[in-house]
C-alpha cells in the first residue's frame, strides 16, 4: 500500500458483525488522528426489522450522509435495499468520499488507502466514489442497479 496506512483490525471485526449480525446500519470510516490507520468513526444502528420494505430500511442512508464531513475524506459502508421483478434485494455498498473541498493531501491519503481497505473488507462489489452529496442520490443508485437486473 503505497500510503503506508494501514486497517485498523477493529474495521475489519466491525465489517464481519456489519456482514452476519446486521444490528449496525453502516459504518463510517477514516483515519486516525495520528494517520496511521484506518479507524471506524461511526456505527449507525439498524432501527428497523428485518421484514420492513425495502424504502424504510434504506432511512439509514439519510443519516449515513450525515456522517459525511463537507471537507474532509471518509469510507462508508451500507447495505441498500431494493425490489426487483424477482423479489427483494440486498446489497453491499462501499463508498469513498472525496469532496471537492477536502485537501489534496488527504484526498491523496484516501485515494492511495483505498485499495488496501477494500482488500481486508471481503464481500463487496459495489464501489461508489463520491465528491458531492449529489454523487449519493439513492433512488439514482438504486435505478441503476435495477436497471442492470
Amino acid at each position: 500500500m503505497a500510503s503506508g496506512v494501514k486497517v485498523d483490525n477493529s474495521v475489519i471485526e466491525k465489517f464481519h458483525e456489519f456482514k452476519i449480525k446486521k444490528n449496525t446500519g453502516f459504518l463510517v470510516l477514516g483515519f486516525s488522528d495520528d494517520i496511521s490507520k484506518i479507524v471506524v468513526l461511526k456505527e449507525g444502528q439498524n432501527k428497523v426489522p428485518q421484514n420492513a420494505p425495502a424504502n424504510d430500511k434504506n432511512k439509514k442512508w439519510a443519516e449515513m450522509l450525515e456522517e459525511l464531513p463537507e471537507n474532509d475524506v471518509r469510507y462508508a459502508i451500507i447495505d441498500i435495499f431494493y425490489e426487483t421483478s424477482e423479489g427483494s434485494r440486498a446489497e453491499i455498498f462501499f463508498i469513498s468520499w472525496a469532496p471537492d473541498t477536502a485537501t489534496i493531501k488527504r484526498k491523496m491519503l484516501c485515494a492511495s488507502s483505498k485499495d488496501a481497505l477494500k482488500n481486508a473488507l471481503q464481500g463487496i462489489r459495489n464501489h461508489l466514489q463520491a465528491t458531492c452529496k449529489s454523487d449519493l442520490d439513492l433512488a439514482a443508485i438504486i435505478s441503476e442497479k435495477t436497471k442492470s437486473k
